[in-house]
């Protein structure tokens, strides 16, 4: 009989691997997994995954994850070894679940086993970081890498914040005003409806509209479980780079998350240029710092293609990936020799471009969503009234 097993490790070439494989009885996954070339990481049942899946793990905050990067970043600058940096950031840190994983990490390490690999033990450091830390097992500057990754997770954090903050009172005010129509809609008006049903009346046209989105709103909370767990095993219908070529296209969302991406390759490239990396080691830690897959695969194959002696504008032009100005400031410093000053000025300007996007539709939210709600609660305040109406005019009759 064979038993099912979920597991996650990394390959020959050091790549993150997850999936299910097949134990016979007797025989030991982690072995089979060592015979496949997948150095495991973590095995466990399916039913056990399901419970112990991300959702419901209470994930370190990106502003806390800046701060161990920056402080491990600190102390090897200061020449402290990795596994002593990792054990002096563990003493220092309140957060249970960070110090666990900064103390399983060192443990890897010690027992020999690669940056990337331990680090990805630790299961609280996005993938991103743990792809730019395989450039550092190449020779790049493991500190640098540290306060890229420390610089990003603050920027996003901040950004996470403003959004947050600038949201939090027109949600709440939807929120309430919804669930006061919702509990209009499914206990005053069905009863004013029966109301006017005895007294022989036909139910306004308002309102009849008003009770057929009633039905429908309840269908689709029936459709809902089924949703939740489509969107929960969303992996398993359609690939990663599938879903974040999709994601690129939808509105606003898609064009602030594209400018953040152009935005962390630049600032990325410029960082581990100025820190003394090479070009194409500093190019193949730029693209594992970008999170959106497609975007990704675009660009895998550069580093070789740079290594050849090819210009890296023309190679990011032939992805068809970047935009016009993106490349064309990107040749300038490269015939300049100014690089790193057009990495630099395209990194704020697609910050700049994201920011813009972002600040304009959060000016926006407050009033459109101030409008929507007026004409809702005028929509709901009609239904209710002319029933009750007509009523009150069969009453006096």
């Amino acid at each position: 009989m064979k038993k099912v097993k979920i597991y996650k490790g990394v390959d020959q070439l050091g790549n993150l691997r997850t999936g299910k494989i097949e134990v016979p009885e007797g025989a030991s996954a982690y072995e089979i997994l060592i015979s496949q070339g997948i150095k495991p990481i973590k095995i466990e049942d399916p039913s056990q995954s399901f419970w112990k899946t991300e959702i419901f793990k209470r994930k370190p905050s990106q502003e806390d994850l800046a701060f161990v990067l920056s402080q491990l970043s600190l102390l090897l600058s200061s020449g402290l070894n990795l596994t002593k940096a990792l054990e002096v950031t563990s003493q220092q840190t309140e957060d249970k679940r960070i110090k666990q994983a900064l103390l399983s990490i060192k443990e890897a390490i010690e027992k020999g086993e690669s940056i990337h690999s331990a680090f990805a033990k630790g299961e609280i450091f996005p993938e991103f970081l743990l792809e730019m830390l395989k450039t550092a097992e190449r020779g790049g500057n493991l500190e640098k890498v540290l306060e890229i990754g420390s610089e990003f997770l603050r920027k996003m954090s901040e950004i996470k914040a403003k959004v947050f903050s600038s949201l939090t009172y027109p949600a709440f005010v939807i929120t309430f005003t919804l669930l006061s129509i919702i509990v209009v809609v499914e206990f005053v008006i069905p009863k004013v409806a029966s109301v006017l049903s005895s007294l022989g009346k036909d139910l306004p046209l308002i309102t009849k509209v008003l009770l057929f989105f009633s039905k429908l709103l309840g269908y689709a909370l029936y459709l809902l479980p089924i949703v939740l767990i489509t969107l929960f095993f969303r992996r398993k219908f359609i690939s990663r780079e599938s879903l974040d070529r999709y994601l690129l296209k939808v509105p606003i969302f898609g064009k602030v998350s594209f400018y953040f991406q152009l935005s962390r390759f630049a600032g990325t490239l410029r960082m581990a240029l100025s820190s003394g990396i090479p070009i194409v080691r500093a190019l193949s830690l730029s693209i594992g710092s970008i999170t959106n897959e497609y975007v990704k695969s675009k660009l895998k194959n550069l580093p070789d293609e740079l290594a050849k002696g090819k210009s890296l504008s023309e190679l990011l032009k032939g992805t068809g990936v970047f935009p016009a100005i993106f490349i064309s400031l990107l040749a300038t410093g490269e015939k300049s020799g100014e690089l790193e000053k057009s990495l630099s000025l395209l990194e704020n300007l697609y910050d700049q471009q994201a920011m813009k996007v972002i600040n304009f539709w959060i000016r926006l939210v407050e009033p459109i969503a101030m409008l929507v709600i007026g004409i809702l609660v005028a929509f709901v305040m009609l239904s209710v009234i002319l029933p009750i109406s007509e009523i009150s005019g069969g009453v006096k009759r």
